[in-house]
């Protein structure tokens, strides 16, 4: 295949992926019809913070989605999301002609709302893997940088769509919302950029790239290392007179990225728990501050703001995920990614502290809302390309989705305990709602203990890899 067909076929395939990465952003605009669902079906807050975790549950579960793409690819895991998303999309639509028994029956709703993470996380792993794969390692960072850029900022889009087409007279009245219609809506936007993906989403191999993730790399005698091509023309090392038998066949990859490891090896890995465990601690966190914000701005009296509210996370979101998706390629060699996303975790924190002391302000809830979006877009840009460079390509659908589902599991556990602890502020005589900053104070101070440990985890991988460099007698391999 000539080279600028084959160019012009993964630019195709990076618009598809950007397509696929906007509607599966849409799972994060929970916050922005949650009232409807609190009000049509009688739930309280615990009861609404469970169904926002069984989103985030089936969003976690992708391992699945990782290991179904790693195996048959994009089409097959595209059809996978089709066939998942858009029937449990037309039955949370069906939902509100049957309020009386949905109201006593809410893990049928939590069930629903598992599934509809679910088939997303099909869609998404399309989007994001195979064009990971398509591109060289030199634009991994730019890569996943605008594909989060898209999925970060979509929700904004899609609760700008809620407020002025699924809403009539004052938005912040739950009466006034079309949770059905906008249901509907999404199914049939899973239905139509699942079939895109179908047609048009495939994984291009190019055999004169030497990061082509097909090739196969040995070692020789000598420490150089050589790919399938260079052993088939040459049978010998250019630095060594000796014959191919003197080949290592030890397997080794190409530029700094590491060897693939088995599920068992990877289980074993110090690194990757540190990594994966401070991943979900930090974007657990984010998420349930995302899901929470308009309960936050509701207790303090400033949901008239909640249609701008709900904007900041996903814009500012976009713009730090695509301009960190840059800078972090053109600066990978001085500054490691892994340092920013600490001070993405630093980001998170002064956010929740921000939260916690002055949440009934608006404009420092406005700072704080800004700070967390700062530090989603780092972490869930730079995460998924250090998963890449640290422990391979090859199952980077597997390892990533071991990082979404403890996250899930995370945000499940801290989604309840602020439910709980909210529900507990209630008044009696009151109907599943709280006022005043205390409601979700103790709720903040749980996330802010996790995102410290997030923080810590991140400062342990720095220093394991600094003294793993210092102890080290030869340079990094190739």
């Amino acid at each position: 295949m000539a080279a600028s067909k084959l160019t012009i076929l993964k630019f195709v395939g990076f618009a598809v992926g950007l397509a696929a990465k906007f509607v599966t952003g849409s799972i994060f605009v929970f916050n922005v019809y949650q009232d409807a669902i609190k009000t049509n079906f009688n739930y309280t807050q615990t009861e609404v913070e469970l169904l926002a975790s069984m989103l985030n549950a089936g969003l976690g579960v992708g391992f699945v989605p990782g290991m179904f793409y790693d195996k048959f690819g994009p089409t097959l895991t595209s059809g996978a999301g089709l066939i998942v998303s858009v029937p449990v999309y037309l039955l949370m639509w069906s939902t509100v002609k049957y309020t009386s028994f949905y109201s006593k029956n809410v893990w049928l709703m939590a069930i629903y709302f598992l599934l509809a993470g679910f088939g997303s996380v099909f869609t998404y792993m399309v989007a994001l893997n195979t064009n990971v794969i398509n591109f060289s390692s030199n634009h991994t960072g730019k890569i996943v940088g605008f594909l989060n850029a898209v999925f970060a900022g979509s929700p904004s889009v899609f609760a700008t769509v809620y407020y002025n087409l699924f809403t009539t007279g004052d938005s912040t009245i739950a009466e006034n919302q079309d949770f059905a219609g906008f249901m509907l809506f999404l199914a049939i936007l899973y239905g139509v950029v699942n079939i895109v993906c179908m047609f048009f989403l495939r994984i291009y191999t190019d055999p004169e790239n030497k990061e082509d993730v097909s090739m196969t790399y040995y070692k020789d005698k000598n420490g150089i290392v050589l790919d399938e091509l260079t052993i088939a023309v040459n049978g010998k090392s250019k630095s060594s007179e000796k014959s191919s038998e003197n080949l290592d066949t030890t397997k080794d990859t190409p530029d700094n990225e590491n060897e693939p490891l088995s599920v068992a090896q990877i289980l074993c890995s110090i690194d990757f728990h540190l990594f994966v465990w401070m991943f979900a601690f930090a974007s657990c966190v984010a998420f349930v501050y995302l899901t929470n914000l308009t309960v936050t701005s509701k207790s303090v009296h400033l949901d008239q703001y909640n249609n701008k509210l709900t904007l900041i996370i996903p814009i500012t979101n976009a713009i730090v995920s695509a301009a960190i998706g840059i800078l972090s390629d053109i600066f990978k060699d001085k500054i490691p990614r892994l340092v920013i996303v600490v001070l993405g975790c630093c980001a998170i924190i002064v956010s929740l502290v921000l939260v916690i002391v002055f949440a009934d302000k608006l404009i420092l809830l406005i700072v704080a809302t800004v700070f967390t979006g700062i530090g989603v877009g780092i972490i869930w840009s730079l995460c998924p390309t250090i998963m890449k460079e640290m422990f391979s390509v090859q199952h980077l659908g597997r390892n990533w989705g071991i990082a979404l589902l403890l996250s899930a599991l995370v945000s499940f556990g801290i989604q309840e305990i602020f439910g709980t602890l909210y529900d507990s502020k209630v008044p009696e005589g009151e109907v599943n709602i709280c006022y005043g900053i205390n409601c979700v104070r103790e709720g903040y101070g749980v996330f802010i203990g996790i995102s410290v440990l997030a923080f810590c985890m991140g400062i342990l991988i720095l220093i394991r890899q600094r003294c793993c460099k210092c102890g080290s007698k030869t340079d990094m391999p190739v």
